[in-house]
């Protein structure tokens, strides 16, 4: 069990889709691409916590911004899949993206793709609401690719 404890895991993971501003009656461009580290295999049993780092592209705020956060990995215990990522926006602004998919056994594949969430703004207050997919299509190749299980995973990647 020491062992397990000890595998890290990396994957990177993109996903694309839209944001409505509050306000606003048409759909923004919203993606991002991160890399995912996390110390240890075990969490998968209860909740595990990995950092993300990588790029964040919403239409109208932020062209090519550095996202930075957490996500917590959840299948079995919550049944979920909960990102929150930290960026500033082409105003200078800090923004902050807060979304979980739901990942329950009727839910498969609708759930590890589908991510609903929120853009809040400094002051916690709701910026927009967001949809992003996972494509199985385009992107689960390079996904699985990725992916690398290990004791030093957690800290470098391929």
């Amino acid at each position: 069990m020491l062992a397990v404890s000890l595998l890290g895991f990396y994957f990177r993971e993109k996903m694309e889709g839209t944001i409505q501003c509050a306000g606003e009656r048409f759909d923004r461009e919203f993606r991002f691409d991160l890399d995912v580290h996390a110390p240890s295999l075990l969490g998968f049993a209860t909740t595990a916590v990995g950092e993300c780092d990588g790029r964040l592209h919403l239409d109208g705020l932020a062209k090519d911004a550095r996202a930075r956060g957490r996500i917590e990995i959840s299948p079995l215990l919550r049944q979920t899949v909960r990102y929150v990522l930290d960026f500033t926006g082409d105003d200078g602004r800090r923004y902050r993206f807060d979304g979980s998919k739901r990942v329950t056994v009727r839910r498969h594949l609708i759930g590890w793709t589908t991510l609903p969430g929120h853009v809040y703004d400094e002051s916690a207050g709701v910026w927009g609401d967001a949809l992003l997919r996972f494509s199985l299509r385009r992107e689960l190749r390079p996904l699985l690719r990725s992916v690398v299980v290990g004791p030093r995973a957690s800290r470098t990647h391929a």
